[in-house]
């Protein structure tokens, strides 16, 4: 497959756990590699989502970007640990998918969350 020129920078986030100033557990939220993906940010139509399993059906939109191996400081991303900030904008990730495995390209399903202040 040939090289992804997408037009949108994403950065992928992890999240972790760290004490805030009363020792309460706070999750953090940095930068998950040095570079953000580039790629290309498409809303998802309601006849595509259809026809995808459940968990995809809620996607607002699909992330398609260059394979990289999902791993940061020592752990794989997953939807549980990780999303995504485009353009100061917080998008919750339903679903990394490597289609068929072929480390060519990733297809990271979005759902659209809002902007920085407050999350």
């Amino acid at each position: 497959m040939a090289h992804i020129e997408g037009n949108t920078k994403a950065w992928v986030q992890v999240k972790s756990v760290e004490p805030d100033e009363y020792q309460m557990d706070k999750a953090v939220w940095k930068n998950a590699f040095p570079e953000p993906l580039c790629g290309v940010l498409d809303l998802t139509g309601a006849d595509v989502s259809q026809l995808m399993m459940k968990r995809v059906e809620d996607a607002d939109y699909i992330f398609l970007c260059d394979y990289r191996e999902l791993k940061a400081e020592g752990k794989k991303l997953n939807t549980e640990n990780s999303r995504m900030m485009i353009d100061g904008e917080i998008y919750e990730v339903l679903l990394y998918d490597d289609p068929m495995l072929l480390h060519e390209h990733l297809e990271i399903y979005l759902k659209y969350v809002g902007g920085q202040d407050g999350h």
